[in-house]
C-alpha cells in the first residue's frame, strides 16, 4: 500500500524533476517541475530563528507583519496578488527561521513575485500596525497558560534549555515585546536577511528555465552576506522535577528526554519516537491509558530543531493519580519492552504519514526547503521515506540508551 501511494504520488506530480541553483548572493534556489492542473506553491526560508535575538520575540513579530505591507504594497494588495488566481501568502516564525508560504498559478507568478520582492527587501513596519501585533502576541502568550500543557511547556523551556535561544518560545517574552521599537524590527530583518540564510523552494507546473529564470531575477537582489549564529547545545543532565501549582481538575504532567542530533541516527530515533508515543498502538497510550487508565491522552513528540534535540513526554491525569503516572510515564520511556513488531509498525506509521503529508505542492515545497535547514539536505525530502526503512530493532534499542537515567520534568497540579 505505501509503495502504491509513493508511486501515485510521483506520477501525479511529475517525479524528481528537480534542480537546484545557488546564486551569486548566496540564496539557494530549489526547483522542482511538476505537471498538473497549473499550480505554482513555494517556501522562503530564512535561517536564523531565535538564534542571537536581544529583545526575545522580535523574529516573530517581524514576520507577522511582513505582510502587513510595504513601502509599494498595501496589506490588501498583497494579498489579491495571489488571492485574485486563487492562492494565498504567510509568513511565521520558529525556532530556527522565518519562513514565507505562497501559492499561484503560473500566470500570476510574474506579479506574485514583485510583491514578494517588495515583502523581502522593502517591509514598511507601519507603528500602528506593530502596535496591533504587539498586542494580539501579548494575549496570545498569556491566553496560553490556561493551557495545563502550555504552562508546562513554557516552565519546561526555561529548564532544559536554560541558556540558549530555545528557553523562550519564538513569542517571546512579554517584557521584551513591549519594548520592542520599529527600529528594532528593521535592524533584526536587515541581519537575518543575508543570501546565505535564504532557501527558496518551489514546486509547480512550469518549466524549470522559466521558473529559474524568474526566481534567479527576484531573488539575486536580496544582498549578500551571512548570518551567523552559535550551537546552542545542551544536554539533559540529572533527573529534575518541578511542580508548579495552578486552578483546575487535571494534572499535567510534561518530561524532556536527552535526544539525538541530526545525523543518521536521527531516523532511527524517529521511530523510536513513534513506537513510544505515536497514537493508539504507541507504548505509553497502551501502558499507561489502555493498562492503568491514567488518562484519556498521552503522547510523544520529538521536534526537529538544530540544536538541543529532545524528546518529550505528556499525560493529563487526575490529582491523585499524578505520582503513580509520573513513574510509569519515565518507566516506559526508558524501560518498557520494545520488539520487532513494535519498529515495523511505527515504520509505516511513518512512511504513510509523509507521504500523504507531502502529496500537495505545497507539503512539497516545505519539506525540500525545511531538510536542506536543517542540514540534511533538500534531497532528503525524497529519501527520508527510505532512511526510515533502514531502521533496525537493534538501531532503536541502541539510540534508546541516551534516554535512560535523565529528565527533565515539569508537572501542572491543582
Amino acid at each position: 500500500m505505501i509503495l502504491i501511494i509513493f508511486l501515485f504520488f510521483s506520477l501525479a506530480y511529475g517525479g524528481p524533476n528537480l534542480r537546484e541553483v545557488v546564486l551569486e548572493n548566496g540564496v539557494k534556489l530549489i526547483l522542482k517541475e511538476t505537471k498538473g492542473k497549473g499550480i505554482i506553491s513555494g517556501y522562503i526560508f530564512v535561517k536564523g530563528g531565535t538564534h542571537g535575538e536581544e529583545k526575545r520575540g522580535t523574529t516573530n513579530l517581524v514576520a507577522s507583519l511582513l505582510t502587513k505591507g510595504t513601502k509599494t504594497y498595501s496589506s490588501y494588495e498583497i494579498a489579491s496578488a495571489f488571492e485574485d488566481w486563487g492562492g494565498f501568502i504567510s509568513s511565521s516564525s520558529a525556532d530556527d527561521y522565518v519562513e514565507i508560504s505562497f501559492s499561484t498559478r503560473p500566470e500570476g507568478l510574474d506579479r506574485a513575485l514583485k510583491v514578494i520582492s517588495s515583502v523581502l527587501l522593502e517591509p514598511s513596519f507601519k507603528e500602528e500596525d506593530m502596535e496591533v501585533e504587539k498586542a494580539r502576541i501579548l494575549s496570545a502568550i498569556r491566553s496560553r497558560r490556561e493551557s495545563g500543557f502550555e504552562l508546562a511547556m513554557e516552565r519546561l523551556r526555561l529548564i532544559t534549555y536554560r541558556g540558549t535561544a530555545y528557553e523562550v518560545s519564538p513569542l517571546g517574552k512579554e517584557e521584551d515585546i513591549q519594548r520592542i521599537t520599529r527600529e528594532d524590527l528593521l535592524r533584526r530583518w536587515n541581519e537575518l536577511l543575508k543570501g546565505k540564510n535564504v532557501i527558496v523552494a518551489v514546486v509547480g507546473d512550469l518549466e524549470l528555465s522559466e521558473m529559474e529564470s524568474k526566481l534567479s531575477k527576484t531573488f539575486s537582489l536580496i544582498p549578500a552576506g551571512e548570518f551567523r549564529f552559535k550551537s546552542d547545545s545542551v544536554p539533559v543532565n540529572g533527573r529534575f522535577v518541578e511542580r508548579v501549582k495552578r486552578e483546575g481538575a487535571q494534572a499535567t504532567i510534561l518530561c524532556a528526554f536527552q535526544g539525538m542530533p541530526l545525523s543518521q541516527d536521527f531516523f532511527a530515533f524517529r521511530v523510536l519516537n513513534s513506537v513510544l508515543g505515536d497514537g493508539m498502538t504507541s507504548l505509553l497510550f497502551d501502558e499507561l491509558r489502555e493498562k492503568r487508565g491514567y488518562a484519556y491522552a498521552t503522547y510523544s513528540m520529538y521536534p526537529t530543531r538544530l540544536f538541543s534535540p529532545r524528546l518529550f513526554a505528556y499525560i493529563g491525569t487526575s490529582p491523585e493519580k499524578k505520582e503513580d503516572a509520573l513513574r510509569d510515564l519515565i518507566w516506559v520511556i526508558e524501560k518498557a519492552s520494545i520488539t520487532k513488531e513494535d519498529v515495523e509498525l511505527a515504520k509505516k506509521k511513518i512512511i504513510g504519514g509523509y507521504l500523504l503529508d507531502r502529496q500537495t505542492r505545497l507539503r512539497q515545497a516545505f519539506y525540500l526547503g525545511f531538510w536542506e535547514v536543517m542540514g540534511f539536505g533538500y534531497k532528503m525530502e525524497e529519501e527520508y521515506t527510505r532512511s526510515i526503512e533502514r531502521v533496525s530493532l537493534e538501531d532503536v534499542l541502541r539510540v534508546r540508551r541516551i534516554l535512560e537515567n535523565n529528565h527533565h520534568c515539569v508537572v501542572v497540579e491543582p
